[in-house]
């Protein structure tokens, strides 16, 4: 029996013990013989070593892939989606749906696996004092204090029955920035038009103006949040995911009817904000959180809850609140994990956000996808059925949407 490094463990090898989690759940059993789907398992867990059987695999291959046969590669999706859906109802028929979808697609690839164990402190009594409450968080940084007033000179734009298409465009146009990313979005497969749009006055006119302003708030907020710390996730990993979550709600509006999409869009884009404030805030707690929703397969959510005595979707409430943001937004962001009476915005938002991390749609954290509110799923009146149509919409979408977004 050797101690292997995981980055030394190949397929082939034969575990010679039990290999536990941080949190003493087991994982593998020993006689284990290890294939690509198992080393997976071990990594995004954050295992660092196992006890194999005589240290080198016999004739084992040199790489993670083992042969990559179909049952290996139906083995290894069930077991990420086991680990997936590890809270989650499966009784729940629309849990099941987005069960069975998961489970396809990891049979053909894991769209975003996580990555390395995050740096983090191992007692939580060694970490920095943290404010004491979301508004008092967010009072603190002086850069959030205010929103760009770009938004509200197009709400009132908007507003003027006298105000032209052009004069709209003319408002955005102030900001390059701004403008440039505005066209790559209404040229991405969010809006689908045959013809590309190549002014910002005939986007207002063929997507409306509303709905402009709507994708300049979503915009606005972005960029405000550039400078994010790597330490625990990538912006790319934070975009997409947010990007998932905002083509879902805005997908599942539509077959909900009476909301609107574009609302929705920029609801769900917007749903982590808060958890964008923490890890500019207090980097070293988010990496905490995330190490403990990996290690006991909690939602982050609920970790930040442990760690701060709120979440994150509070302090998105907060930071909205304080930039005089529609009161329907501030709900929905700050209700979407099930906190109080949801209004129906939230209901939307959270099962979009369940279907995002249950399909891989980048990283909020957790490898884990939060539970389903039965509550908020029956306020929809939807049907499970329509759960595989929104992910197969979303799939040709995001990826080009968050390009759009990023530059």
């Amino acid at each position: 029996m050797a101690k292997v490094a995981i980055d030394d463990v190949r397929c082939g090898m034969t575990l010679a013990g039990d290999v536990l989690g941080k949190n003493g759940r087991k994982l593998l059993d020993a006689g284990t013989v290890l294939e690509s789907g198992h080393l997976r398992v071990l990594r995004i867990w954050g295992v660092s070593a196992v006890d194999v059987a005589g240290g080198e695999a016999a004739g084992g291959a040199r790489d993670d892939t083992c042969g990559d046969g179909e049952s290996e590669a139906l083995a290894a999706a069930h077991e990420l989606a086991e680990l997936r859906f590890a809270l989650a109802d499966r009784s729940h028929p629309a849990v099941d749906a987005l069960y069975r979808c998961c489970l396809r697609d990891l049979g053909k690839e894991d769209r975003c696996p996580l990555p390395p164990p995050f740096p983090s402190v191992s007692d939580a009594s060694l970490l920095p004092e943290a404010p004491d409450s979301p508004e008092a968080l967010v009072a603190g940084d002086p850069a959030l204090a205010s929103f760009p007033d770009i938004y509200f000179r197009l709400q009132e734009a908007i507003a003027d029955p006298r105000a032209s298409a052009g004069s709209i465009a003319g408002i955005i146009g102030n900001d390059p920035g701004l403008s440039a990313t505005l066209l790559r979005l209404a040229n991405s497969p969010l809006y689908g038009l045959s013809r590309p749009i190549d002014s910002l006055a005939r986007g207002v006119m063929l997507i409306g103006a509303g709905e402009l302003a709507q994708l300049a708030l979503g915009v606005a907020v972005a960029d405000r949040f550039r400078d994010i710390p790597a330490c625990c996730l990538t912006m790319r990993q934070i975009w997409e995911h947010a990007v998932g979550c905002a083509v879902l709600a805005r997908v599942l509006a539509a077959h909900v009817g009476g909301v609107s999409q574009e609302r929705l869009f920029v609801a769900g884009l917007l749903h982590d904000l808060g958890r964008l404030v923490l890890l500019r805030r207090l980097p070293v707690h988010m990496a905490r959180a995330m190490t403990m929703a990996r290690e006991a397969r909690l939602p982050v959510a609920a970790a930040e809850h442990e760690l701060l005595g709120f979440d994150h979707a509070a302090v998105g409430r907060a930071l909205l609140a304080q930039w005089r943001l529609p009161q329907e937004l501030a709900d929905a962001v700050g209700g979407h994990h099930g906190q109080g009476a949801m209004a129906r915005d939230a209901c939307i938002v959270h099962v979009a956000d369940m279907a995002a991390v249950a399909a891989g749609y980048g990283s909020n954290g957790s490898p884990v996808a939060p539970p389903l509110s039965a509550v908020a799923w029956d306020a929809l009146g939807l049907e499970p059925s329509v759960l595989p149509v929104a992910l197969s919409q979303a799939g040709r979408q995001v990826d080009d949407i968050v390009s759009g977004l990023l530059g």
